[in-house]
């Protein structure tokens, strides 16, 4: 689920979006974390009597969901999307989860204000500005009871980096840089196409808002060293094919100047020539959590 502020928001909501790219990302992030909730909200839902109830935003294939269930199987869990295109067959999940879809940025229904425990989201935004992420958090705290908790993760700072001497990064970089008008908005707080120059203030923006017990930790892609894994070459490609995709959305509208699906094709290929030749990227993965106040 992306923000549907961005600057090309049709350019995300028109990406075929693949299931098995999904499900990739999440062993990936899940694996670089080393948790699915933060192990403060952890062990703060592990106390709390009563079956709980968490939503996740930008659900997609539910794989986040799936995954908590089998920490939490007597919860009742919601996973949110703008799109169901890539939401699981129903006869497939345990009977504790489901689906709904929902723009983030619209109203909930009336049964879901104030209905969850725990409200996570995770990679909904290219790049999100300070009035824009103000709004949507200011939607999502709608959703928690008093004293529950909100869970943001999302990634900036791409960088692109040589596996070997003399590899070319020039099909990789030519393709982030077809995203430049994501970087051009005003304030940036978060998102992929966010390049971070100091502290950007995203604790004391929750705190305005009302949060309490609010913690930003950061991680790098890079974190777990492990060649076996493959991480990087997994996740390179996979950040790639989400550029890609947007580009395509972009040009599909008659927008990405410069760009046409010829020339994605051609830089396509010769970006994944680079990444069988060494070329990595590394991201920030952010994890920011915070609770809504007791009344």
């Amino acid at each position: 689920m992306i923000d549907s502020r961005d600057p090309n928001p049709e350019a995300f909501h028109r990406i075929e979006e693949i299931p098995e790219r999904l499900d990739e990302q999440h062993h990936i992030t899940t694996q670089t974390l080393g948790f699915l909730i933060h192990p403060t909200i952890s062990i703060n839902l592990s106390r709390q009597r009563g079956p709980l109830r968490i939503a996740d935003i930008g659900s997609g294939t539910g794989a986040w969901l799936i995954d908590v269930a089998r920490t939490f199987p007597s919860a009742k869990l919601t996973g949110f999307d703008i799109s169901p295109s890539t939401f699981p067959d129903p006869s497939t999940l345990p009977p504790n989860i489901s689906f709904c879809t929902q723009d983030m940025l619209s109203p909930f229904s009336s049964s879901e204000i104030g209905a969850y425990d725990l409200v996570a989201v995770r990679f909904i935004s290219m790049a999100t500005t300070r009035s824009e992420w103000i709004a949507t958090i200011q939607n999502l705290l709608a959703l928690l009871k008093p004293g529950g908790w909100l869970q943001w993760i999302d990634s900036c700072n791409f960088s692109l980096y040589c596996g070997t001497p003399g590899a070319s990064r020039k099909a990789c970089q030519e393709i982030y840089d077809g995203l430049e008008s994501f970087r051009e908005k005003e304030d940036l707080v978060i998102g992929m196409g966010m390049q971070a120059r100091g502290n950007v203030g995203r604790e004391e923006v929750w705190r305005g808002l009302g949060l309490v017990d609010v913690h930003e930790d950061v991680f790098s892609t890079d974190r777990v060293q492990d060649a076996g894994l493959g991480f990087r070459e997994k996740g390179t490609r996979n950040a790639m094919a989400c550029f890609v995709g947007v580009l395509e959305g972009l040009v599909s509208q008659g927008k990405g100047e410069g760009w046409s699906r010829e020339r994605i094709e051609r830089v396509r290929r010769e970006a994944e020539r680079e990444i069988d030749a060494g070329v990595y990227h590394t991201l920030d993965h952010v994890c920011i959590v915070g609770r809504k106040p007791d009344i």
